[in-house]
Order: structure tokens, then sequence, then C-alpha cells
């Protein structure tokens, strides 16, 4: 019977499989020294799903002896809801120099430094670093790195009037203060503040999705609040520090931005709004047999721009479309393309679009409430 259907009609199907998207904007890795006693080979760079997991490797998490990567991990997993994986990326224990050199300048360690992220960035799962127990020169060295990739980089600093870096500089890593009180002493720094801060505040802000978070005003667990008068306050704001304090008895942060000065959420929502756009053309063009040099073709393009702008507008990070007082609509975004018949046959020849642009407006988020009133006695009617 086959046979004779194939004699009138021949039906081949092939699977025009999608390009999967293996990037990822929600879990943290930690950059750190090798536990002090480990009790297995440490691999350069793993994931762990628990703190079990660590603590069976020779990370210590409690006490005075604790390791800053178990110490991080542990704070990362106290919140709620906790992630469900945390990367891990450890140096060569000779790289991590002594806290009374910290100082020092050390080119071999900070290129060890970068070769280690470098390494880590074939572990693919991960989008924001914490550096924890290195010392200052490693930290500038993670900094700088991290400028040159689409991720984050959180750290502790506990000094903002003499930064690690200058405020001002880098957009993609955030300082966060890790200290009580100013004159808190550092060995009396609690261990959850002194290497978790970061990480907790990620942890708490990217369990949501790129675009409907700020990383302000997140209530925190496992670390301990900073006293600070509005004199320090004001010094946090200066140089761009992220730091926690008790609310209307709630742990929250406040501050929510790089050193850079830009919104920490921001820098997120585009690295996200970038790669679901790219993402989207991509697989377009390789779907299909071929998207054609003509107005129809550079619609389907504009197509899957508009589609990961309308995704974005969804997600709270593109502002929907306004009205003001008398009607005119604002729109959240615009597209341009070009028409064909506009090109040169250079331009086609060459077979590169140019000239496809948008304009989205940020949603933005409120931190801040300013309300006034009036109480009377008069009727209101």
């Amino acid at each position: 019977m086959s046979s004779n259907l194939e004699r009138i009609c021949t039906v081949d199907i092939s699977l025009a499989t999608p390009i999967s998207n293996d990037a990822n904007f929600d879990n943290s890795l930690i950059i750190g020294p090798l536990p002090k006693a480990p009790k297995a080979v440490i691999p350069d760079v793993f994931v762990v799903n628990s703190l079990e997991e660590l603590t069976e490797m020779g990370f210590i998490a409690v006490g005075d002896s604790a390791d800053p990567i178990g110490v991080a991990a542990r704070v990362a997993f106290s919140q709620s809801p906790r992630p469900h994986e945390v990367y891990v990326a450890c140096l060569p224990a000779e790289t991590v120099k002594e806290e009374d050199k910290a100082d020092e300048t050390d080119e071999a360690a900070g290129s060890i430094v970068a070769d280690t992220l470098t390494n880590a960035l074939g572990t693919n799962g991960w989008y924001c670093i914490h550096s924890v127990g290195l010392t200052k020169d490693q930290i500038r060295e993670v900094i700088q790195w991290t400028e040159t990739q689409n991720k984050l980089h959180g750290y502790m600093d506990d000094d903002p009037e003499n930064p690690i870096v200058e405020a001002g500089i880098y957009l993609r890593s955030f300082p966060v203060y890790p200290k009580v009180t100013e004159a808190q002493p550092d060995e009396e720094v609690p261990l959850e503040n002194k290497y978790g801060m970061s990480i907790a505040m990620a942890a708490k802000a990217m369990n949501f999705h790129a675009g409907e978070e700020t990383w302000a005003l997140k209530q925190l667990n496992a670390v301990t609040p900073s006293k600070l008068n509005t004199t320090a306050i004001k010094k946090m704001e200066k140089a761009n520090f992220s730091y926690v304090i008790t609310v209307a008895s709630k742990n929250i942060t406040q501050g929510g931005k790089t050193g850079g000065g830009e919104w920490i959420d921001v820098i997120r929502f585009r690295d996200w709004l970038q790669n679901d756009m790219q993402v989207r053309v991509v697989n377009l063009l390789v779907v299909n047999p071929k998207v054609p040099y003509t107005d129809p073709g550079i619609s389907l393009v504009e197509n899957q721009m508009l589609a990961s702008l309308k995704e974005g507008q969804k997600w709270g990070g593109i502002a929907p479309t306004e009205y003001d007082e008398d009607g005119n609509a604002n729109p959240g975004y615009t597209t341009s393309v070009p028409l064909a018949s506009g090109l040169t046959s250079t331009q086609k020849a060459s077979r590169t679009l140019e000239n496809c642009r948008f304009t989205a407006r940020i949603a933005g988020a409120i931190h801040v409430v300013n309300i006034k009133g009036c109480l009377t006695y008069e009727n209101l009617m």
C-alpha cells in the first residue's frame, strides 16, 4: 500500500529546530579561595544545589574558621525563596594573599583571576559574580573583567570615602556596605555581611524575571542591617553603595545602583533584551530556507524586533503606551527598518541588513514616595 502511495505522492518532512537560548540572567557565581581543609578534589568551576554539597567538599560555612565561599553560599541559600543553584569558581590557593598584603599589586595573581573567570564562561548558567575573600587588587581585576562581559558583579566595600574603585566609572559592578556601624572594626564585621551581602541581594532580586524587579527595597535574611545616620547615608549615596537598614521592623536593601551610577535592574534588563532579540532574529534566519532581501523579508526581521520589545514590555522593563491630558499617545517603543528600494545594490549584495533601529522607554521603578495632604473641618462636597 505504502509503495503505491509513494508512486503518486512523496512527502519528506524536515525538522526546523530553533536555536536554544542558553543565556541565563538568574544565577550567581561565587569566586573565592579554596577551602582550608578540602575533603575532595575541588573542580575549577562547579555548581551546587544545596549548602550540604559544599560542606561535603570541605567548605566550612559557619564559625570562626569558616571559608568565604561557604559563608556566601549559606547566605544565598538562606534567602526566601532560595536560589535553585549557585555556581562556584575557586582560585588556586597561592593567588589569594594574606590580609596584611591586601594592598600589594600582584600581576600574576591578577591574570589568574581573569583566567579563572574566562574559564568559568565555558560553564553556562550564571550571570552575577560575587567576589569573596579576595584582596582589593583582585576585586579590581574582577571589576575590570566584568566590564567587558554581559555580566554583573557584586562585592563588599567598607569605605565609601575611599572606595576600591572610583564611583561613576564601572557600570557592571555594584559595591555593598558590610559594616553594622561606621566605627565597627573589621574583625567584628559579621561574616555573613563580609562575604554574603551582595549574593543575598542578588539572590533576592534575580528571583524575578529581568525587567520586573528593582534591587532596592528587598528584604534579606541572614545578614545584619547597618545602623547609619543621615551623614553616613549621604556618603553611601555619593559612592553608589548599596546597604541594608531596618525599616518598619524589616531589613531591606537601599541603593540598588552599580558603581557607575546606573540602576542594576536596568543593566540586567538591557542584557536580557539584547540576548532575547538576538536569539529571535537568528532563529528567523536559521529556521527559514531564506529571508529575502525585500520589503517582506525586512518586515520579518522587524516583526522579531517587535516581538522582543513586546516581551520586554510584558515583563515590566519597557513602559506601556501612555497618554497625556489631551489623549495623545506616548508609545512604549518604536521601531524603524529601511525600505528595500532605498538600499544600494552593494548593500544588497553584502547580504547584511543595516539601520534596523528601535527606541524603548524604560519603565523604571518607584523607590520613594512623597505625599502631601490636608486635614480640614470643611465639607468636601
